[in-house]
């Protein structure tokens, strides 16, 4: 809705993944160390009720990409 024109509606740059997990520290001020650290910090904060081998699965696979 920046250009306000149609066909721009619904257009937006995701993050970019690839190689995601060569590129610690995460978020804007380099508080999460680790991949680990990210995904418990979603946990924690949206209370999403990961248990610890989805937590592992979902590491494994960013490091993946």
């Amino acid at each position: 809705m920046i250009t306000g024109k149609w066909r721009d509606i619904g257009r937006f740059k995701g993050a970019i993944l690839r190689s995601v997990a060569s590129r610690p520290p995460y978020f804007h001020d380099g508080s999460a160390p680790d991949l680990p650290a990210v995904i418990e910090f979603y946990n924690t904060r949206f209370n999403i009720g990961l248990a610890d081998d989805e937590k592992a699965d979902l590491v494994a696979f960013l490091a993946a990409l």
